[in-house]
């Protein structure tokens, strides 16, 4: 079963010119919290703020009293993801510090390289969101940064208006090549890479290619394609 996510960002004290030619979260689009309770603040860093492929990487959470979490994940193709909560860990209630992955899943730096933003958002009120499966553990939340804060205006205005509400921010750099797989009998394999698909995709999709053709979705391990939100083909790796 494959527990992989691809991660790819630069906090944005180191790197802020880097960053101002990334896709970006409109947060301005957010309307004010409706509630005039205490301001609820919401954190989201990492010990690093660069990553080589293959490095493991850990995302730490908080907010400043109990609130319903929520971590998306901002690819370089402008694809974004629900993270957190997901299948591996349904349990977005809480004030104290979270390290992500905190169940049977990893986080693993991944091509492509590049910049990734990481939106953080704590509620009172728990959101309509539905959570991924095994197949699917992070889900697509949507095609770009400002439809996904259209979505988050949306979902706030379904609940009580008295929901208070805080997002937290960081972006991280994906460097390096990937490594190549690992054959315990006879030594390191490279893997040829797949041919380049030649039927349209769908923003969000992946397809990989097996011995019978082309298949839907990430591979267990190995190359694959996504197609991200400028209309091409973009090869990824994953891995064990």
């Amino acid at each position: 079963m494959k527990r992989v996510l691809s991660i790819t960002a630069l906090l944005c004290a180191a790197a802020l010119v880097v960053i101002a030619n990334a896709q970006s979260f409109p947060l301005g689009l957010l309307p004010s919290s409706g509630s005039t309770d205490e301001p609820l603040e919401a954190y989201v860093w990492t010990m690093e703020s660069r990553f080589e492929i293959g490095e493991s990487i850990e995302i730490h959470l908080a907010a400043s009293r109990d609130a319903f979490i929520y971590l998306f994940d901002l690819q370089p193709d402008g694809v974004v993801r629900m993270l957190f909560p997901n299948v591996y860990s349904a349990s977005n209630y809480f004030s104290r510090e979270v390290v992500l992955p905190d169940a049977d899943y990893r986080l693993v730096a991944q091509p492509p390289t590049g910049i990734e933003e990481l939106l953080v958002f704590a509620s009172t009120r728990p959101l309509p969101i539905p959570l991924g499966s095994l197949a699917d553990p992070f889900p697509v939340f949507a095609t770009n940064p400002a439809e996904a804060i259209d979505q988050l205006v949306s979902l706030l205005a379904a609940i009580d208006g008295t929901t208070t509400w805080g997002v937290g921010w960081t972006a991280l750099q994906i460097v390096g090549e990937p490594e190549p797989e690992f054959d315990p009998v006879g030594g390191t394999v490279f893997p040829a890479m797949p041919p380049l698909p030649t039927f349209p995709g769908t923003p969000g999709e992946s397809w990989h290619w097996t011995e019978h053709g082309w298949a839907y979705g990430v591979p267990s391990s190995g190359w694959y394609w996504h197609y991200g939100i400028d209309y091409n083909w973009h090869l990824s790796w994953v891995w064990f």
